[in-house]
């Protein structure tokens, strides 16, 4: 039995976690389990792989989905709505001041040094965080560790993630996870905790300040129907759109709107905040926010009740068992694409090396801290640089 916890005291949480958490989807959803599973016992493990499993097969992005649906089992509606807001208050401040930044002074070199530093340290807290993530999800079947490796070949092979992978998963998996449980399928979940999709309203509605912008958080509302599991899956649509269709962007802008993206804390598709303010400023960034993460808090809403209801049933474990261990595999494969992507000579890997070596070493020095340093080293190296 998890013990309880106050809604100030989880939304606190998610409030540092979005200050603090650094390497994207696969190391937000490791702090997660990590601190709200072992340390704080807030979420069982079996409550966590169901979230796991909704925040992949719902269109969303995977770490935001997954604190969302950890806010609705502990606090229902409330803390939904509560951790949907708090998990993206700081990276939407960090973002907008970012932002603010470049569009005063442009893509500096400064700007780059500190993409160049960064980058490497947040590939290597990713790496890290699939490690730990697998060796407790997969845990010692040797099966889930077929279905993950599979799933990360074949992500790295067609180089995205595939909706269907996670679905053929499920599928195989309800055979081959299958558990015969005696347990009755639980109660109708109370009506107190039904989804009153009006609460949702008017955060919706808050984004309509000009004709400009409503056409900014549609554009985004549709785009995060389409992200499933890591949020650098929409990198290639958005440019597609952002860049060569609206011609919102120029190439440049847009290829350091996914660094800032990459390199803050929080979700990866704060991307779309950056994309929003170098539109409109202030009321595009809100307009492009509320858009991209709106469709995680309704899915999340919908899906949660209905997977509770029949948690016990031995089939529907088998699927979530199946769709949990593919997704492991398949954010390793996608974290080696995005260090393909990111590191390109010696020193881009040898600072991922060092980083790796501090995570794994006995310091205990924490992930800002790296991170900070990383940028601090890339300022350095760029003004000896620009020195000789």
């Amino acid at each position: 039995m998890s013990r309880s916890v106050s809604l100030a005291s989880f939304i606190w949480y998610f409030l540092r976690l979005g200050l603090t958490g650094f390497g994207g989807p696969v190391a937000l959803a490791n702090y997660m389990r990590r601190d709200l599973v072992e340390t704080y016992d807030w979420i069982s493990p079996d409550e966590y792989d169901e979230g796991l499993a909704i925040a992949t097969a719902c269109p969303g992005p995977l770490a935001y989905q997954l604190g969302v649906y950890c806010g609705y089992v502990t606090h229902g509606i409330v803390g939904a709505l509560g951790v949907a807001i708090a998990f993206a208050a700081f990276p939407f401040l960090i973002v907008v001041g970012i932002a603010a930044l470049y569009v005063h002074f442009g893509s500096t070199w400064q700007l780059q040094a500190v993409f160049y530093g960064v980058g490497p340290v947040v590939i290597a807290i990713i790496v890290k965080s699939c490690w730990d993530l697998g060796r407790k999800t997969l845990r010692s079947e040797w099966i889930a560790y077929t279905f993950a490796a599979t799933a990360c070949a074949v992500t790295v092979i067609v180089q995205q993630e595939l909706v269907a992978l996670f679905l053929v998963a499920g599928a195989l998996g309800i055979f081959v996870f299958y558990r015969p449980s005696k347990t009755q399928i639980e109660s109708a979940v109370p009506r107190s905790d039904e989804v009153r999709l009006r609460s949702i309203a008017p955060l919706i509605a808050s984004a309509y300040q000009s004709v400009a912008v409503p056409k900014l958080f549609w554009f985004f509302f549709k785009t995060g129907l389409l992200v499933f599991g890591s949020g650098l899956v929409i990198v290639p649509f958005l440019k597609a759109y952002v860049v060569d269709q609206y011609h919102w962007l120029s190439n440049q802008a847009f290829l350091d709107a996914v660094a800032v993206g990459i390199v803050s804390p929080g979700p990866v598709v704060i991307t779309a905040t950056f994309v929003g303010y170098l539109n409109h400023q202030l009321p595009g960034a809100i307009a492009a926010t509320i858009g991209i993460f709106t469709p995680s808090l309704i899915f999340v809403l919908l899906g949660t009740p209905l997977l509770r209801r029949y948690r016990k049933n031995g089939r529907l474990q088998g699927f979530v068992r199946g769709v949990t261990v593919a997704v492991v595999g398949v954010l390793l494969g996608t974290s080696f694409l995005v260090a393909r992507s990111t590191i390109h000579d010696v020193v881009g890997l040898s600072i991922l090396l060092a980083a790796l070596v501090v995570l794994y070493a006995k310091w205990n020095i924490r992930e800002p801290v790296l991170v900070g340093g990383g940028a601090l080293f890339g300022i350095v190296l760029a003004l000896f640089k620009h020195i000789r």
